[in-house]
């Protein structure tokens, strides 16, 4: 139980970082691109309205997610000490900062209003920005710096300022993306796109390099080395967040280069026909980094954990090609209860287990990289049944159905209320039930009588899936077994979101770009069927 509520807790952390971006990225937002202090015309009042109503939902956003985190830490207190952990919770730090943060947080939802009914105002802008300074110096006494014997104040200060460069960059996106499809209703809000899109792109410059020294600073201090870079869950979540850096850097410039060529008088169309595209998928790898900077959080650091360090030779063994199992072991003979579930009374025979999982992932593999290769066998327009190739991954549902956990239903002793309430089982069959809607919709789509809307769910659930595999069952007390096994989750995360910004792209823009977009995205499937084929457990036993 305490393991499910700390996975519910990591994705309640990346919704507050999310919020977080809302709330100081319209500020940001409306002090330095829309300039709003300078009492904007009706048309750029209309941008002002959509920008507070951001800054509001920000701002709720926070002082909920924070309570609701307060009374998941709770829980966990709760159930590892046995009783009720008040009232002496109430007087820890950790509550005290977090409450702090909630009621800074609401105040500045009732200021977001108060700015609402008079946009113009430079000192309502001005009594909104103290609260969103106050707001992010709150969080300071929330990280892991809090915690360290040495450096504290420096890694605090580090860390905030980490944190607001990625909200202000973030939230930027964010509000890009919002003023595209107002522009879209409004046709007078159309001039101010390029405008908004080139003065946002110098904030981006600012907030992209406070972001990447302030990250270096911190990784130096945390990783401590490459061994720790490489062979920790703190460390592979690190690698992580610098791969989705890097894509939404990549896109990033694609949109400061159209920015620049717009201001010297050349490629207006390109401003309109792409990079509100580009915007839009560099959201969803921001986002996708939020998740994974939330799922860090809640690791101990590298130079923490120096006797469970993976060597460079083992992690490069958890990728390295080898047969696929194809063989199983019989299903009560891999029934374990690793003190879940009393019902599973083979937890002496942990290797015939690794040997159950081992195979399924195995197989998914050889699913995954079949329904891929249908995909571009559907590309070359020589094969009309190939279009059939989302059915693939509802085969793989049914695959998972059946195989995931032998103790649980439908084919297991163990209730299906009662195994959700471990954190493995709830994970297995979110997978299960994406990879299902996945195929449906996506097999929908491409039949002549979808909607124009529905294609673009599958992008959209890829990323969801790409989120909860990056946030994937990371222990908070990880063993280096452990890490093994989980870092090809971490990896299949990166590529699952790589598979939602291709598909989008792929959907948005024409050909010849929207094509090489799509073809990303199959080879990211490929690569995921890949790892999946190779994937081994570390403790897992030959079998004869």
């Amino acid at each position: 139980m305490t393991a499910l509520v700390d996975f519910l807790g990591d994705l309640l952390g990346g919704l507050e970082i999310a919020a977080l971006s809302l709330a100081v990225g319209g500020v940001v937002w409306g002090l330095f691109v829309l300039r709003s202090w300078r009492r904007p015309p009706e048309a750029e009042g209309q941008a002002v309205a959509s920008c507070t109503r951001l800054l509001l939902a920000g701002a709720v956003g926070v002082a909920l997610t924070q309570l609701i985190g307060l009374a998941v830490k709770a829980c966990i207190l709760a159930e590892t000490l046995g009783r009720s952990p008040f009232p002496a919770f109430l007087h820890t730090p950790l509550f005290r900062a977090g409450l702090s943060r909630a009621s800074i947080a609401l105040g500045l939802a009732s200021a977001a209003v108060w700015l609402g009914r008079r946009p113009g105002s430079r000192r309502r802008w001005a009594g909104v920005a103290v609260l969103v300074v106050l707001l992010i110096a709150s969080g300071a006494w929330l990280v892991h710096a809090v915690s360290r014997l040495e450096d504290r104040v420096l890694l605090m200060v580090l860390t905030t300022l980490h944190e607001t460069a990625a909200a202000a960059w973030v939230g930027g996106v964010v509000q890009l993306v919002v003023l595209w499809r107002l522009r879209r209703h409004r046709p007078e809000v159309d001039a101010l796109w390029p405008v908004a899109l080139r003065r946002f792109s110098s904030v981006g410059v600012v907030a992209v390099l406070v972001l990447v020294a302030t990250g270096g600073a911190l990784g130096w201090f945390y990783v401590g080395s490459w061994q720790g870079l490489i062979g920790t869950g703190y460390g592979a979540l690190v690698v992580a967040k610098s791969v989705l850096l890097t894509s939404a850097l990549g896109l990033a410039g694609l949109n400061f280069r159209a920015a620049r060529g717009w201001s010297r008088g050349r490629g207006l169309a390109q401003l309109r026909t792409r990079v509100p595209y580009f915007v839009e998928a560099e959201g969803a790898v921001l986002l996708a980094l939020l998740f994974a900077a939330a799922a860090l959080s809640s690791q101990p650091p590298s130079v923490d954990t120096r006797t469970e360090v993976a060597t460079w030779s083992e992690v490069v063994e958890v990728f390295a090609p080898k047969p696929p199992r194809l063989t199983s072991p019989p299903r009560a003979a891999a029934l374990v209860s690793n003190g879940r579930d009393p019902l599973a009374p083979y937890s002496e025979q942990p290797a015939l287990a690794d040997a159950w999982s081992e195979f399924n992932h195995n197989v998914a593999g050889l699913l995954v990289l079949g329904t891929a290769l249908l995909a571009l066998l559907e590309r070359t327009k020589r094969v009309p049944w190939g279009r059939h190739w989302p059915l693939g991954l509802v085969v793989l549902a049914f695959f998972l159905l059946l195989r995931n956990d032998p103790e649980t239903w439908p084919l297991g002793p163990v209730p299906l209320r009662r195994s959700l309430l471990d954190v493995h089982v709830l994970q297995h069959w979110l997978a299960m039930l994406l990879a299902a809607t996945l195929g449906v919709l996506e097999w929908w789509a491409r039949s002549p009588r979808a909607g124009r809307r529905l294609p673009y769910l599958f992008p959209a659930l890829a990323l969801g899936g790409g989120i909860l595999l990056l946030t994937h069952a990371h222990s908070p007390f990880e063993m280096k077994s452990e890490f093994l096994t989980q870092i090809s989750h971490t990896a299949m995360g990166l590529l699952a979101v790589h598979v939602a910004c291709g598909r989008w792209l792929e959907l948005r823009l024409g050909p010849p770009a929207g094509s090489v977009a799509g073809l990303g995205a199959i080879v990211a499937m490929l690569l995921i069927g890949a790892i999946l084929v190779v994937y081994r457990e570390t403790t897992a036993a030959p079998l004869p």
